[in-house]
């Protein structure tokens, strides 16, 4: 018996199976990037958080864990636990979320406090507070207030006067927070995470 012939591909058949080879591995690459891309403000965010939460004022413990991530004009879950300074984790930014806003087009995230008290606590509003109890971090400077004192936070900016430091800030520097954002703290945790992020995700 004759063996038959393989048949050749035409021209147009050899088009449409590269056609579908490209497209397959367009569609890889995509799928690739975004999983890198979500790994990436995963691990940003986490390290983010984790630097807010130790940075900022903790009398209670309830502030530091009033941090959340979620896309631009939501409102994002936080732990809302109290009485010792939060440490966040990956399960606070859940992967499988981060990679369905990537997936969805979603560009633009916010890391933001939900606690009633924020604007006080990064230095935004100026307030005369009273904590209750001990705070949960060590001082910044040893014996500056009682916990029963009045603690006042002054605005960002604002002058402090001679003399007058205010003694909420042994939890917490004078604006903390624009030093967090305008000092080099947040480039770092950002180029740290996305670093940590894709090194993983290409391992």
């Amino acid at each position: 018996m004759t063996p038959r012939r393989a048949r050749r591909a035409t021209p147009r058949q050899v088009s449409a199976y590269r056609a579908k080879a490209e497209k397959g591995i367009a569609a890889q690459i995509e799928k690739d990037v975004q999983r890198k891309l979500a790994r990436g403000i995963q691990e940003f965010a986490v390290k983010s958080m984790n630097t807010l939460a130790q940075e900022g004022p903790a009398w209670s413990g309830e502030f530091s864990a009033s941090w959340g991530f979620a896309p631009e004009g939501r409102t994002p879950q936080t732990p809302g636990t109290t009485g010792r300074v939060y440490k966040y984790t990956k399960n606070d930014v859940p992967i499988r979320d981060v990679e369905r806003f990537v997936k969805d087009g979603v560009s633009r995230f916010n890391i933001v406090n939900t606690a009633d008290h924020a604007g006080i606590a990064i230095d935004e509003e100026e307030a005369l507070f009273k904590p209750i109890g001990i705070p949960v971090k060590e001082p910044v400077q040893e014996g500056y207030g009682r916990p029963d004192d009045d603690h006042l936070r002054y605005q960002i900016g604002q002058d402090i006067p001679s003399g007058e430091e205010p003694n909420s800030f042994i939890t917490a520097d004078p604006d903390w927070y624009v030093t967090y954002l305008l000092g080099g703290g947040l480039q770092k945790d950002l180029s740290t995470g996305f670093s940590f992020g894709f090194e993983r995700s290409g391992s």
